[in-house]
Formats: C-alpha cells, structure tokens, sequence
C-alpha cells in the first residue's frame, strides 16, 4: 500500500514540475512524508502492543552492518566518516527491528555533525549479562536538560540545536519502545559542542516474554 502511495505521488507531483530537479525533489519530499507516515504507525502499534516482534537468535554484527552499510553511500556523499566495531555475537532479538534502532540513531547523528569533519563510530561493551551498544558522533550535542525529554513521543530539541530537522518527532520514542521490548534500555549522553553518545542495552539470555509498554515513557 505504501509502495503504490509512493508510485502515485510521483507520478502526481512530477506531472506538474517533469524535469530530473522537479523530479529529484518530490522524491525526496514523498520518502520523507513517507516516513512520518511509517512513524506514525509504528508508535500506534507500540502504544497498543501490537508491533510484531520476530526475535531469533542472530549475530548482532551482523545486523549493525547491515544498518551501516545502508546508510554508507549517505555518509560518503557528505563526507562522514561511518565506522563501527562489534564482535561477532549471537543473541536473541529481532534484526529488522534493531536495524530500525540503529539505522534511527545513524541518521540523528548525520544530522547534528558538519560534512566534511563528521564521525559517527558504533562500538560494543560486554558484560557477562547484557552487551551496550554505542552510537557515537561528534556533533553539536545536546543541552542537559533537552535530555530527558528525548524519548517521548512528539518531542523534538528546538530549531537552533536540533538533530533531526522535519521529522515526525517519534524515531526516538519509537526506538525506545522496541528497545523495551527487547527487555533492554537506551540512554544519551551529551553535552553542547562535545557530540553526543546514544547507548542501548540488550541482555545477552534468551526470552520468550516480550513486555509491552507505551512509548515515551520513563
């Protein structure tokens, strides 16, 4: 459905302004629209319990490459340097979903770093319980108290520090909301003009409960 959407607000918008440029940029309009729209229904489904969680147990490189190699031609365009450096490792959790998280995450930093002189490194720690995830930039960072309200819905930094600029205001409580659901926690760390550092923990044991809570709680 979303797909023929897309093809149909091409076709409406191009009709109008047909050059590649034209083109080109009602493209980019419509994936954004897009993606709201997928937010949205993302953060419905969280707030019932009714977004499916297909949990199996996969390496989780694995499922962070992915999320980085997709997002690689973006960061080489603008000249970001998109590193990552986790250990093979099997754990129980839904790939697609957790790709969803880290992609997320990627793309926030994009939007707080300067091309030319960005870095955005994703590192592992381990324990013998759980292992962390860090996505790491070097952007703007983000005020102290902006920060607790991150991960509820709707909630975006204002428009002179802000690290996503036309979005729905729900990736991050959408990340939050999957995150719980692996049983894990997310977290930022970050202070103005020294980047920022967003954390996700997921337990290293297998479960078959999978709580629901509302997004953008604490």
């Amino acid at each position: 459905m979303i797909f023929a959407l897309e093809s149909y607000a091409i076709i409406s918008l191009t009709t109008s302004n047909p050059s590649f440029f034209g083109i080109a940029k009602s493209s980019k309009r419509i994936s954004g629209l897009l993606s709201i729209i997928s937010d949205l229904l993302d953060a419905q489904k969280l707030e019932l319990g009714q977004l499916r969680m297909k949990k199996e147990n996969k390496n989780i490189n694995e499922t962070i490459c992915n999320a980085v190699n997709a997002l690689s031609p973006e960061a080489e365009r603008n000249n970001i340097k998109l590193t990552s450096n986790i250990r093979d490792l099997e754990i129980s959790h839904d790939p697609e979903r957790i790709k969803q998280v880290i992609t997320n995450l990627i793309k926030n930093s994009m939007t707080a770093i300067s091309p030319n002189s960005g870095k955005i490194q994703i590192t592992m720690e381990e324990s013998p319980d759980e292992i962390k995830i860090n996505v790491i930039d070097n952007g703007i960072g983000i005020p102290l108290e902006k920060q607790k309200d991150l991960f509820k819905k709707f909630y975006q930094v204002d428009a002179t520090l802000t690290r996503e600029t036309g979005g729905s205001g729900l990736g991050l409580a959408i990340c939050k909301g999957i995150v719980d659901n692996h049983r894990g926690q997310i977290s930022v760390k970050s202070s103005p003009n020294q980047g920022a550092i967003f954390s996700l923990t997921l337990p290293k044991e297998k479960t078959n409960e999978q709580p629901k809570s509302p997004i953008g709680t604490t």
